[in-house]
């Protein structure tokens, strides 16, 4: 079986970011649970009125696709949601921020299942 699992080169592609997921070790220095935690122990709890945009987005990511899911990289208006792809879940290209589903990829392709990943709307380079 091979895996493939698309990164984003940040450094010099204009329009590209990727997110590094938050490590344990970070979580348990702040004392208090990250929003991938409160996410994860409330997986259908809504952010409060006070919730960063970020955090609203985050907790819509979850919501959508699931507590491990993560945003890991933006390119334009897609985003690239990882589902724990590393393990064979899937990875997801959406448009932002509505979330509609543009291509399923990662563990998803098993068996060949995915043919345009990633999907022709994301133009920032992979690695």
């Amino acid at each position: 079986m091979k895996l493939v699992v698309p990164f984003v080169m940040a450094l010099g592609v204009a329009g590209c970011r990727m997110s590094p997921a938050p490590s344990s070790s970070a979580v348990a220095a702040r004392g208090a649970p990250s929003v991938d935690e409160s996410a994860r122990l409330a997986p259908n709890a809504t952010p409060s009125a006070s919730a960063t945009p970020e955090e609203t987005r985050d907790a819509a990511i979850k919501k959508r696709f699931g507590s491990s899911c993560r945003l890991a990289a933006e390119c334009g208006g897609t985003w690239g949601i990882d589902c724990d792809a590393a393990v064979d879940g899937p990875y997801y290209y959406v448009e932002a921020p509505s979330l509609n589903v543009v291509a399923r990829c990662g563990g998803y392709c098993d068996g060949a299942r995915c043919t345009s990943c990633p999907p022709r709307t994301w133009t920032c380079a992979t690695q």
